[in-house]
């Protein structure tokens, strides 16, 4: 870790992890000897699989006890990745196809492996953090010279799009604060292949900062904004979330602004992406493309 890192254990760290690594290493061990069903990559539990496995390994126990070891590495509690807390996932098996290699099916783990774990739990996979990611998007920025990025994540998408348009200075808002460290940083250390994809630019002023990208008010507004993987989908998708999202996009930029949202999103979600343009179209923005590839000008 770099001499900044927010991974600094208190005095507890080690007693608290040896207590996760005791218990939960002997529950693995029970459920691979008595459960009857050994564990396979991509598997898909039946109910019944669900219920054994809950009781030799249940999720929201396992997910308190990694919290408690994070809460004792970690700067606060608000920087213990969202998803070990309730709600984010449903089983132990969910969890370890989040995660991928080199955790997926392991329950205790070394301290020196505490930070790559938890990084790879702010930044999971499936959040597609990475360059070219939305090529149709990236062909149609425009030149700018003030970025906002809402929902950077650890910040390559924001790079890439920074660097092509031209932009001067960056501003990402992430709602993990390890993402945020990781941007400014641009430390991935769950993902070293991804980590040499950042730039180095060092005439570009960049920032990364933890909130909340929904209700967010800068400090200046921008040219350009980016939205990516959050409207229209299982994030933003209800009506009061789609007016207070564009309430942030028109207090963010410049009159002439571009907002550009795209997504990956399956056609379940075309509704709320669709009526996302419409909306924007009633407060009088302009807009073009469709609903996986949306560019407003504010006017």
């Amino acid at each position: 870790m770099t001499l900044d890192s927010p991974f600094r254990p208190s005095r507890d760290f080690s007693l608290r992890l040896e207590n996760h690594n005791r218990r939960w290493g002997a529950a693995l061990e029970n459920w691979f000897a008595h459960s009857g069903a050994a564990w396979t990559p991509g598997m898909i539990p039946t109910r019944e699989l669900r219920m054994r496995l809950e009781s030799f390994l249940p999720w929201e126990e396992f997910a308190a006890s990694l919290r408690n070891v994070a809460r004792a590495l970690l700067p606060s509690p608000e920087w213990v990745p969202r998803l070990l807390f309730p709600g984010a996932l449903d089983t132990i098996l969910e969890f370890w196809e989040e995660l991928g290699d080199p955790f997926r099916g392991r329950c205790a783990f070394p301290a020196e492996e505490m930070p790559v774990l938890l990084c790879a739990c702010a930044d999971p996979p499936r959040f597609g953090t990475r360059r070219g990611r939305y090529p149709r998007q990236f062909c149609r920025l425009p030149p700018a010279k003030r970025l906002l990025d809402l929902g950077c994540g650890v910040g390559l998408g924001t790079w890439e799009a920074a660097l092509h348009c031209g932009v001067q200075e960056i501003l990402g808002v992430t709602q993990e604060p390890l993402e945020a460290w990781m941007a400014t940083c641009q430390r991935l250390p769950h993902a070293p292949r991804r980590e040499s994809e950042f730039p180095h630019a060092p005439s570009v002023q960049a920032r990364f900062l933890a909130g909340d990208a929904l209700h967010f008010r800068g400090e200046a507004p921008a040219d350009l904004l980016l939205c990516n993987g959050l409207a229209g989908g299982r994030f933003l998708h209800r009506p009061e979330h789609l007016e207070a999202l564009l309430d942030t996009l028109e207090a963010n930029l410049i009159p002439g602004g571009v907002a550009a949202l795209a997504n990956a999103f399956h056609t379940g979600w075309q509704a709320s992406g669709e009526e996302l343009a419409r909306r924007a179209r009633q407060r009088g923005w302009e807009v073009q493309g469709d609903w996986q590839n949306l560019f407003l000008r504010l006017p």
